[in-house]
């Protein structure tokens, strides 16, 4: 019997169950696009694992001040996941039932509490099923992939970058990987490259970035797909006379993704 391949599927099995139950699986889903672009993009992909019969839980990251075109969380909500990893507040009072099969958690407050040491372990996905919270997959989508922040959702995680193809973006893709590559143990990280002039532009930009990543970091890439999107104005509200006008600070337009680009990530992670 070789007891070393014996004992790695018993450690894997123990990080996928606890209690005997089945913990879930964290996607976290790194962005260079704009900050309102990410939340949009992790809800849409939630969305989509949902529609595919599973059962999420979407976390909000981002504070309000980042966001342009957003005036507040994407659903009303009471209580931050930071306030539950510091014992102020019971797991269930944090997390919204929005719809069957979907539940949304902001977790705004968490980053402050890890950087002052207030926020302790147990991680989330063991959280859920201590409180008999049934949830197949954490939906993560964020712009700043810390790993010691990740770390607290779960042991389970799945990683996935999504860039542009042009020459910041990917300078900027590189600094998340190298935050992502922290914890991502002998399997390459999945990125998906949006827009450009067409695949083989997409191609291009992903063979640049992996050779980019292999020799500053050893980590190796691994490219998902390449998918078309198209540009829009981004516009903001006036709260006084309730008017929409071109916004005035940040990015002047953003990226309007396809249903496809969903279907295709949501197949990635459900794989």
């Amino acid at each position: 019997m070789n007891t070393a391949a014996t004992s790695s599927t018993d450690q894997a099995a123990g990080l996928r169950t606890i209690f005997g139950a089945e913990l879930a699986r964290v996607i976290c889903i790194a962005s260079t696009l704009d900050a309102d672009s990410t939340i949009h993009l992790g809800h849409s992909t939630a969305q989509n694992v949902k529609h595919l019969g599973h059962k999420v839980l979407l976390i909000d990251e981002i504070a309000l001040s980042e966001r342009k075109t957003m005036s507040g969380f994407l659903y009303p909500i009471r209580y931050d996941l930071g306030q539950v990893f510091t014992s102020s507040v019971d797991l269930p009072r944090s997390i919204k039932a929005v719809e069957e099969n979907f539940w949304y958690a902001t977790s705004v407050k968490l980053r402050p509490e890890v950087s002052h040491r207030f926020a302790k372990y147990p991680q989330l996905d063991q959280r859920l099923v201590s409180h008999e919270i049934d949830i197949d997959y954490i939906i993560f989508p964020t712009i700043d992939p810390q790993a010691n922040i990740v770390s607290y959702y779960g042991s389970n995680i799945k990683r996935i970058l999504v860039t542009t193809s042009d020459h910041d973006s990917l300078k900027k893709a590189m600094v998340l990987i190298r935050q992502m590559a922290i914890l991502q143990v002998d399997e390459p990280l999945s990125i998906l490259i949006v827009g450009g002039e067409d695949e083989a532009a997409g191609s291009q930009a992903f063979e640049k970035l992996h050779t980019a990543s292999l020799s500053a970091l050893e980590q190796p890439l691994e490219f998902i797909g390449w998918i078309k999107a198209f540009t829009a104005e981004r516009v903001e509200e006036d709260p006084d006379d309730l008017t929409w006008s071109p916004v005035s600070k940040g990015d002047s337009h953003e990226f309007v993704l396809p249903m496809g680009f969903f279907k295709a990530i949501s197949a990635r992670i459900t794989s």
